[in-house]
């Protein structure tokens, strides 16, 4: 007996499967506002935002179609509910989905617990708390037939909803080309999970982690690194070396979620950084205060990136994992080119954003992880190594175990600690308060702030102690910006907005600078790297960095964002070409790092001799 498929929807829509389409259909809208409360509601304005998310209702709604019980549907749909939620917190820091390639990451959680929670928000509790209402109304409701529905109009359904978003993203190159071009362009690229679904976004994801390095590709990796390094040569040409001696010796302190609003603040008469704002006032000093937070999903291992590579972070993925083995030319090589050793202090475990094999590729002679130093004082809900004894540890390990002997070129980096999220400093450690009607998470800052501040100086007064001091160039900056989505609530706060930071600025502070002074323009963290490079007068080296540094009088003022958004005023001699470089910088480095295009520098890029 031949069985002809029956496309009758009203064999669909009704009984129990209607009522858990309706759930489904609430649970993907709840979802996406949500979602685009964090972002933006444009993704409303597009047609396809429509049509996917009924298609997410069919699929939410799939054990249905099979099964009159209800548990069974009910726990389809709580997995999907963590799914989301866990999404919604990635999305509080990242503005994204959580890339593909991270769902095998999950261990590095384990030391992040406390930062992971406080990116939590009461009212994501709705989800499972909706969906276990939906079944209890299941279970004890006599109203709802528990009928199953015809398979075919349900299949038949979910084809037709897809050709409607294959026709409407027709004239855009279809729904992968569109979600590719959505991805570089600001605001937009936090847009595709609420219009193409989380599914479409990771299907995305796959489809750019898998593509192979196309010839166009090539010619503009080729055409943005020759077109920059022109414009390094012509610096290097025409400036006038006016800067007091070379410095020997480098030091780098990253602080972990340093902005640079705290630094010069005095809030109810009381100085947030005081030795920070000591050392800035000096003659010899240099700082940037606005320095524009360029990183992605690896957050502190690509500030690493940025300052010790001049690279910036990998669309969607972690440089850390997809290319903790490239081939780098970085500031640690930099210097054992002049002679001098390097050292990496971190209070990480090896493995945590693999920051062994990312030493290794950036080329220190030493690292010390969170197994050479002693616990004996610790920060923070997961109870790491506090900035105070990290910094006296740091001292003692220089000192005592000689890492560092006067007369030797050394190169430094360390890693704070205690400035994570979510700032919960021991009340024995706290030596600042503030009274004032402030977001609970603005004063744990400023007394988080105040205390690496503090520890810093244990650091710095060492380093001053030393006969080579004036030998000695010291960098402080901050690996990203701190605040996330909490910034929103600091800025609607009366109290906190007059002195909370709009942007995300973390600071460029220069102890015992060749070129001292204050800039007071826009800057990328990808700059850094290419200013360290320019003050110790490196202009051998073959890797200038895909910034700029702050003291070419070319140096463009503006500087683009985590999210693709353009930061500063272009000066009035930037061409749009070079505005839009800028602005292609981001998906250069990508290219770059993805296919490891630094290996045979600059033959595997340009096929010029």
């Amino acid at each position: 007996m031949r069985i002809k498929p029956k496309l009758n929807l009203n064999k669909v829509f009704s009984g129990s499967f209607l009522f858990w389409w309706i759930v489904s259909l609430g649970t993907v809208l709840m979802f996406d506002i949500f979602w685009m409360a964090q972002t933006t509601f444009r993704p409303m304005s597009y047609f396809v935002f429509y049509p996917v998310l009924l298609i997410c209702a069919f699929f939410l709604s799939l054990p249905s179609v099979f099964s009159k019980n209800g548990l069974i549907q009910t726990v389809w749909l709580l997995i999907f509910d963590i799914w989301f939620i866990a999404n919604l917190m990635y999305c509080r820091t990242y503005y994204n989905a959580i890339p593909l390639h991270s769902y095998g990451l999950v261990g590095n959680l384990s030391d992040f617990q406390a930062s992971v929670w406080d990116s939590f928000k009461w009212y994501f509790i709705f989800l499972p708390l909706s969906t276990l209402g939906a079944y209890l109304f299941y279970s004890f409701s006599n109203k709802i037939k528990r009928t199953l529905p015809s398979v075919y109009p349900y299949f038949f359904s979910i084809i037709i909803l897809a050709i409607v978003v294959w026709i409407a993203d027709i004239p855009n190159g279809g729904s992968l080309k569109r979600m590719d071009q959505m991805s570089e362009y600001a605001y937009l690229s936090s847009s595709i999970p609420p219009m193409y679904s989380l599914a479409g976004y990771l299907v995305h994801d796959y489809y750019k982690s898998s593509a192979s390095l196309s010839s166009e590709d090539k010619d503009a990796v080729a055409s943005w690194i020759d077109m920059h390094s022109q414009k390094e040569k012509r610096y290097l040409e025409d400036m006038a070396r006016t800067q007091r001696s070379v410095p020997r010796n480098l030091v780098i302190v990253l602080c972990e979620s340093l902005e640079s609003w705290p630094i010069g603040a005095k809030i109810e008469g009381k100085e947030i950084t005081p030795n920070l704002n000591e050392w800035i006032s000096d003659s010899t000093s240099f700082y940037a205060p606005n320095v524009v937070t360029q990183v992605g999903s690896g957050r502190s291992i690509e500030g690493q990136l940025q300052v010790t590579t001049g690279l910036i972070p990998m669309y969607n993925k972690v440089y850390a994992y997809d290319a903790a083995d490239n081939t780098y030319f970085s500031l640690p090589k930099a210097l054992k080119e002049r002679g001098g050793k390097t050292i990496l202090f971190t209070p990480d475990k090896p493995y945590v954003w693999n920051q062994a094999r990312v030493a290794k590729a950036f080329g220190y002679d030493k690292t010390e992880y969170q197994e050479d130093f002693v616990i004996d004082e610790t920060t923070g809900r997961t109870k790491r190594l506090s900035d105070g004894s990290l910094m006296r540890q740091i001292v003692e390990k220089i000192e005592y175990d000689s890492l560092w002997i006067p007369g030797e070129r050394v190169m430094i980096m360390t890693v704070t600690n205690s400035g994570h999220n979510p700032f919960d400093l021991p009340r024995h450690l706290r030596t600042i308060n503030f009274e004032g009607e402030y977001p609970k998470i603005i004063k744990d800052y400023m007394i988080t702030a105040h205390y690496t501040d503090a520890s810093l100086k244990t650091l710095i007064d060492y380093l001053k102690s030393r006969t080579d001091w004036d030998d000695t160039m010291v960098v402080i900056t901050g690996d990203h910006e701190g605040l996330a989505t909490d910034r929103r609530d600091a800025l609607t706060n009366p109290a906190s907005a007059e002195f909370v930071d709009p942007h995300q600025h973390t600071p460029l502070i220069i102890l015992n600078s060749p070129v001292s002074g204050r800039y007071e323009g826009e800057m990328g963290q990808v700059d850094i790297y290419s200013t360290i490079i320019d003050l110790l007068q490196l202009d051998d080296y073959e890797w200038r960095g895909m910034g700029s540094s702050v003291f070419d009088p070319n140096f463009p003022g503006i500087a683009v964002g985590t999210a693709g958004d353009l930061n500063g005023v272009p000066s009035k001699d930037l061409s749009n070409e070079e505005i839009e470089s800028l602005k292609n910088a981001k998906k250069i480095s990508d290219l770059i790092l993805k296919f490891n295009l630094l290996k045979h520098y600059p033959d595997s890029i340009s096929d010029k001799p």
